[in-house]
């Protein structure tokens, strides 16, 4: 399945600005004083790009048409891994993208990232997660998943990696605490329970249970069963497992804007 269908019956009308203020303010916060020109990549409903045109001057780029008729700042529709517009930007800007792209798409976007970087490029990201935490089972095709399409995590010293031509001049963590899942537990978990006990849908509303499958196209309702193993294994995680804040903020700077 083309996850950009997964992606386009997202409920974009909630332009959630009061949820993220503190996100946004810590993102207004950190960008240098020398950016006049940003370009907004994954900008989503422009939750965080409508905000950011106020201050300066912001592209928004998004695949969902959808998504962009709720940005106000100039945008385009096009994939984050070819964008048909010439840079440089002063500032590249993505938040909560990088962790929902395939490898090849990824490692395209990292250098549409690149090219269209004046100067800084600034990301978040979840803040080393286990995307395993959320994973159930389609019930029809029986494949495994992320329910929120999260394919990847991210600390810091993965942006040295990725982005060699740059330094990193910021970075920090953000955000309300959240527990991820000790690897070999939730292995654990998942062989000794059903999967409708992997995760606790108890404390989700009903309204956000709801799945596609990527693979089948599949979609399904998420329930949740108590299911006395998968409870003790999440006791066990409590005490291994410490609450850490959810976003990774880096920023970084281009080294020849050093010389």
């Amino acid at each position: 399945m083309d996850n950009k269908i997964i992606y386009e019956q997202h409920n974009w009308e909630q332009l959630d600005t009061s949820r993220l203020a503190p996100k946004i303010q810590k993102v207004l916060e950190n960008i240098p004083a020398d950016v006049r020109s940003i370009i907004d990549i994954g900008c989503g409903n422009g939750v965080i790009t409508n905000e950011l045109g106020k201050k300066y001057q912001v592209l928004g780029v998004d695949r969902s048409r959808r998504a962009l008729e709720f940005v106000i700042t100039p945008k385009l529709e096009a994939s984050c891994d070819a964008i048909p517009v010439e840079g440089p930007f002063d500032m590249v800007f993505s938040s909560e993208l990088l962790e929902h792209l395939p490898d090849q798409v990824f490692y395209d976007t990292i250098k549409e990232f690149k090219r269209l970087a004046g100067k800084y490029i600034f990301i978040t990201v979840p803040n080393g997660e286990n995307p395993d935490k959320l994973s159930i089972r389609c019930p029809s095709c029986g494949y495994i998943f992320n329910r929120p399409n999260h394919l990847r995590s991210f600390r810091v010293q993965d942006f040295n990696k990725l982005f060699p031509e740059y330094t990193i001049i910021r970075s920090f963590t953000f955000g309300k605490k959240v527990r991820y899942y000790h690897p070999l537990l939730l292995n654990l978990k998942r062989k000794i329970s059903p999967a409708t006990a992997w995760i606790p849908y108890y404390w989700i509303p009903r309204t956000d249970r709801h799945a596609i499958c990527p693979r089948c196209e599949h979609p399904f309702f998420c329930p949740w069963r108590f299911h006395p193993l998968a409870f003790a294994v999440d006791v066990a995680n409590v005490l291994v497992s410490p609450k850490k804040p959810y976003w990774l903020f880096v920023l970084m700077e281009k080294k020849e804007a050093h010389v």
